[in-house]
């Protein structure tokens, strides 16, 4: 016998079917982005996070050396006359800070256009020198050359070996002043290569000299002893690279 369908049966059934539905729902809620403090957000969006921007090459610790050339004059005692030789330096470099050792090789004494037979030798100079950039300019962005400013100051050691004989060693205390241009070459692994020209001068001690009593090596009115100090004072040119 069929079942009558009476009106307290249909409102049980969609009774049934609405709790139904709601725990549906409640098992997966609908995304929403723009509701309110009150809304369950349930895909909220990671923030954007940019990048790290790449590190300035130019400020990068990176090897640098250079070779070059000295020419002026050096007295060593009552020695003195125009010197010249080789340089050369490597060192690391951080910006504008520049340690570095350096090597020179000169050649030393009397000049041969001032005296008859000259007293001459060699001198290998070590030292170990800072350099500080007073002032730099361009090397931002894409500009690929940077001008630098800079003054420096070291102690080295000197060691001269006379043609004649002799030999004398002698600790020593430098200063200068210079300026470079340097160009970047790539951009994910650069190179660095330039130019550079300066003025550098050495203070040491003098040896015991020949003419250590009191004179007047020129018009006075007091006669001294001969300037406790050697000075020489050069200027320098010369190519630095690095990577």
């Amino acid at each position: 016998m069929p079942t009558t369908m009476t009106p307290r049966h249909l409102a049980l059934a969609v009774l049934l079917t609405a709790t139904a539905a709601s725990q549906v729902a409640e098992a997966n809620p609908a995304p929403c982005y723009d509701c309110g403090d009150y809304a369950y957000n349930y895909q909220t969006p990671l923030p954007y996070v940019s990048p790290p921007k790449p590190k300035d090459p130019w400020e990068k610790l990176r090897f640098e050396g250079g070779v070059g050339a000295l020419i002026g004059s050096q007295r060593v005692g009552y020695v003195a006359g125009t010197s010249g030789g080789i340089h050369l330096d490597a060192g690391i470099r951080r910006n504008r800070l520049y340690p570095f050792l350096e090597y020179d090789f000169l050649s030393v004494g009397e000049s041969s256009y001032e005296q008859e037979n000259p007293v001459r030798g060699y001198m290998h100079r070590l030292s170990a020198n800072l350099r500080y950039s007073i002032g730099a300019f361009g090397g931002n962005g894409e500009i690929p050359v940077r001008g630098d400013v800079w003054a420096e100051i070291g102690v080295g050691h000197q060691a001269i070996t006379w043609h004649e004989g002799g030999r004398l060693g002698r600790k020593d205390v430098s200063f200068g002043f210079g300026a470079q241009a340097t160009f970047k070459i790539g951009k994910a692994k650069p190179r660095f290569v330039g130019v550079y020209y300066a003025m550098k001068a050495s203070v040491a001690l003098s040896p015991n000299r020949k003419d250590e009593g009191e004179v007047c090596a020129g018009p006075c009115d007091m006669a001294t002893g001969p300037a406790p100090y050697d000075f020489g004072v050069f200027f320098n040119f010369g190519v630095p690279f690095g990577k």
